[in-house]
């Protein structure tokens, strides 16, 4: 795209990724675009149709209104997405069972899946994958690995899975999750890593899917205090405003050259109180591109340039950037239309391959015909979760009931003889887990706290989730496998196939000590 003839402010525009809030915020796309022709679109599958009367307001979009876009701008637009459903599209495995596999091909397929999503829907960019380390037990879990040396292979093939489709990825959230577990929607996270550390563990990851050729990094509201202490010119000293980190660290140090992009700049962690002021400290730190600015932050960033508060060079930087991802996105080898029933098959490989045979020291597995009647108890808030799981028991002859009520509601306690009474007709029970990482007393929890009452000998859980999480609640539980996968059609179906020895369970349990190990190399 030849910027000669672009104005000031149309460069810089160029710069901004903006919501279909924002657009119909000003008028809708064609009086949108005449006045900010931005550079980049957010698109998220619409969650449900709209009326005849609605517009979309949030960051939920048709994939028609994106079209009307692409032909309301005047110039090209690169359009990204976090996830997209290729039609027909039935399975969508997680990078959690990569974790699992440790299988450098399955992440590899799961990188073309999640190119040919987005290809199908006509997306340019994916901002993804994820690419955190996961020291702090009780941060919510989307890693594939706590092995940082792992950890970089995994995402550097998934990375060349994604861009072999002709998409642009993006690794994220710089400087990297994991260390605590503060969300970063409600308040600004950290990296509480040593910097030599932090080099050997997530610089280590990010240098790999640099080598791979990764598109974009995603800066995030996080700090790395071992690298850079103070914050500059009144803002937190987080990565979106740091250009200690964004420039020093990030594009100098590392060495990336891709487009460095901002996490959503509407989030709890980065909030001072004033969006526009924000987005031009964000693109002052080094941010090529600024994912949901208010749009009226363009003219600010323009005025500021034109004075020499902010170097030329800097929007020079960020353009050179942005024409390098649009030149790979356009000179991309266009893949042949995609077969889905290989993206379902392979998927259900990368589910399988990911669940663990934590324990079965009570030797329960494989069930042998003895086990006919089974009681199911769904630790979850999705009721979804455990109905699936009593569809393919019953699917395969299983006597399969789910159980209820089994702790008292108004005193919250769960009574040893009301167990005993419960489980004495059945022969297996299973409790289905899948639970967010803190305690309440919500159904979930006290489902749970029920599981210890329960006879050992005839007991399996089905984690879900963590597996610390699994290794924190359950630790003395002789029958537990870990799924690394969410509770889907498949994965249930792959699970049942493995309980009843249909299918051998290959994926590899995260042990403590082999953590600790880790650890213990990473500081010598």
């Amino acid at each position: 795209m030849n910027l000669d003839h672009m104005t000031l402010r149309e460069k810089v525009l160029q710069t901004f990724i903006v919501t279909i809030r924002e657009i119909n915020r000003h008028g809708g796309p064609e009086r949108f675009f005449r006045d900010y022709p931005v550079g980049g679109m957010y698109f998220q599958e619409l969650k449900r149709p709209l009326g005849e009367n609605e517009a979309e307001m949030g960051t939920s979009t048709s994939l028609e209104q994106v079209e009307r876009c692409r032909k309301a701008a005047p110039y090209p637009l690169l359009v990204c997405a976090d996830s997209a459903r290729a039609k027909g599209q039935e399975v969508f495995p997680s990078t959690r069972s990569l974790g699992g596999s440790l299988c450098l091909e399955d992440a590899y397929n799961y990188g073309r899946i999640a190119g040919v999503q987005m290809r199908e829907n006509g997306i340019d960019w994916i901002l993804q994958p994820n690419t955190d380390l996961y020291y702090n037990r009780s941060m919510p879990f989307l890693a594939a690995t706590y092995d940082p040396v792992m950890n970089g292979e995994i995402y550097a093939r998934v990375v060349e899975g994604i861009q072999e489709q002709g998409i642009c990825a993006t690794v994220k959230h710089f400087p990297g999750l994991g260390t605590t577990n503060i969300n970063m929607h409600f308040a600004a996270g950290q990296n509480n890593l040593e910097f030599e550390e932090w080099m050997n563990t997530y610089g280590r990851g990010y240098q790999r899917t640099f080598a791979a050729g990764v598109c974009a990094v995603m800066t995030s509201h996080i700090t790395l205090k071992s690298y850079a202490a103070e914050g500059e010119r009144g803002f937190a000293p987080i990565a979106t405003y740091s250009s200690a980190l964004t420039t020093g660290l990030l594009k100098e140090l590392l060495g990336f050259g891709g487009v460095v992009v901002t996490d959503a700049l509407i989030m709890g962690g980065m909030a001072a109180g004033d969006l526009v002021a924000e987005t031009v400290q964000a693109f002052r730190a080094g941010a090529d591109m600024l994912l949901w600015p208010p749009v009226e932050a363009a003219d600010r960033i323009v005025s500021l340039i034109e004075e020499g508060e902010i170097p030329m060079e800097r929007l020079e930087d960020a353009l050179t950037r942005i024409s390098r991802m649009r030149q790979f996105r356009e000179n991309a080898a266009v893949p042949v239309a995609a077969d889905v029933a290989f993206i379902n098959r392979v998927g259900e490989e990368i589910i399988r391959h990911g669940i663990c045979c934590v324990r079965n020291e009570a030797g329960l597995l494989p069930l042998g015909p003895q086990y006919k009647k089974i009681l199911l108890i769904n630790a979850s808030e999705s009721e979804e979760d455990i109905l699936l799981l009593r569809q393919e028991f019953s699917s395969r002859g299983f006597f399969a009931e789910i159980g209820r009520d089994i702790y008292d509601v108004e005193s919250r306690v769960c009574w040893q003889d009301e167990i005993d009474r419960l489980q004495e007709p059945y022969d297996l029970v299973v409790f289905s887990v899948n639970t967010p990482l803190s305690a309440s007393w919500s159904v979930p929890f006290m489902h749970i706290w029920a599981s210890h009452l329960f006879q050992k000998s005839k007991k399996l859980i089905i984690n879900y989730g963590s597996p610390y999480f699994a290794e924190d609640y359950f630790p003395e539980d002789p029958t537990l496998i870990q799924v690394n996968s969410a509770p889907s059609r498949a994965a249930v179906k792959a699970v049942v196939d493995g309980i009843l020895g249909e299918m051998e369970f290959v994926g590899r349990p995260w042990r403590r000590e082999e953590e600790e190990r880790m650890e213990k190399s990473l500081r010598k």
